[in-house]
């Protein structure tokens, strides 16, 4: 399963945070998440997949690279599945 809703999260955390840039292109990136998301908990995927592909462009901008305490941000993570920012922030540690 490709779990396009966690990619493009990924993509929005790797553009905000340097991840992408000219020694590592998009291309890189995508099948570095791809090594990466066959070793996460596969029961909790597809919960948080749909969630964050039911998201706004806007909204998955927000929820990926706002500030901790922001009010927008906080109320776009009140419906998100347990273990959403878990995983996005092991994404970041571990692979971005």
């Amino acid at each position: 399963m490709s779990y396009e809703g966690i990619k493009r999260a990924a993509l929005e955390i790797a553009l905000d945070n340097g991840g992408i840039n000219r020694f590592r292109s998009e291309k890189m990136m995508s099948r570095e998440f791809e090594r990466w998301i066959v070793k996460q908990p596969q029961e909790m995927l597809p919960a948080i997949d749909a969630w964050l592909s039911s998201l706004s462009r806007e909204d998955l901008q927000e929820f990926c690279c706002g500030g901790e305490g922001e009010p927008e941000r906080e109320r776009i993570s009140a419906t998100a599945p347990p273990f959403t920012d878990d995983l996005l922030n092991r994404y970041f540690e571990e692979v971005c």
